[in-house]
């Protein structure tokens, strides 16, 4: 870890071209039993609030809706880019990748289908702007019961313009779009003019933030680190893809809080 902190040096001594963009479940909050019971704790929002204050973009980065990432941080003044980087809030004000118009409302129909197939299985839907998520955490047999949901979302792949793909626990169906978290958190760090960037991440999804920062760098357009979060349920690609690794939520926290002061 000193190693790391040495690195970033560079990054806390000029905050103003810095930005620090980070996942959410997994990353700054622990995985909770059902999405519905995540939460960060007051120190960890602290910290973040700290941090916005301090670095010229803080961003958090999630496949929740943003509003939904939002409510469980709970600050006004950090961007939130939410369904894998189909959407996000950016001072107060609601943007979309321009093919996610095309999806409006099909989320909506897919959960209702979903749950009326699901209904009375440990299974859980959870239905956002611009997809859907099926967790099976609670499930006895999770093999099992990955295999029925895979099973479960054969014919609505085939039927509607959307991919699937999996995360800790969980198989998520979206628009069929080539956009993803690597591809939001180039976009703010450009726009923004940042010198350098710093991303954290636990799960499948943050690997191509990942490629994405290691693109930026190669190319000289902005210095990136990206550390991954170390997890027994995570992917391979996780540890293979990060430029350093850290063993946990604590220390992310810890991190974080190193860069706050």
């Amino acid at each position: 870890m000193s190693n790391l902190y040495d690195l970033l040096e560079p990054l806390k001594d000029n905050p103003g071209k810095t930005g620090i963009f980070s996942d959410l479940d997994g990353t700054l909050s622990e995985i909770a039993p059902t999405p519905a019971d995540a939460i960060i704790t007051d120190e960890m929002r602290s910290i973040v609030k700290d941090l916005a204050e301090k670095y010229a973009v803080v961003g958090i980065v999630s496949g929740r809706d943003s509003n939904e990432a939002k409510k469980i941080v709970g600050l006004d003044n950090i961007v939130y880019i939410g369904n894998h980087g189909l959407e996000w809030l950016d001072d107060g004000k609601q943007f979309y990748a321009p093919e996610a118009f095309n999806f409006f409302g099909l989320a909506s129909s897919l959960a209702a289908d979903l749950v009326a197939i699901l209904n009375g299985s440990d299974l859980i839907v959870e239905k956002k702007k611009l997809g859907v998520a099926i967790h099976y955490r609670q499930a006895d047999d999770k093999g099992l019961a990955k295999a029925s949901i895979e099973q479960t979302i054969k014919p609505f792949l085939e039927k509607y313009p959307l991919k699937s793909f999996e995360g800790r626990y969980v198989i998520e169906l979206k628009p069929d779009l080539a956009v993803n978290k690597g591809d939001a958190v180039a976009v703010v760090a450009l726009r923004r003019g940042l010198m350098q960037a710093i991303y954290l991440g636990d799960d499948i999804t943050d690997v191509d933030a990942f490629k994405a920062f290691k693109d930026l760098r190669d190319k000289g357009k902005v210095e990136t680190i990206s550390i991954g979060v170390a997890s027994d349920e995570g992917d391979p690609s996780i540890i293979s893809e990060a430029d350093y690794i850290v063993k946990n939520v604590g220390e992310v926290e810890a991190l974080l809080n190193w860069l706050s002061d």
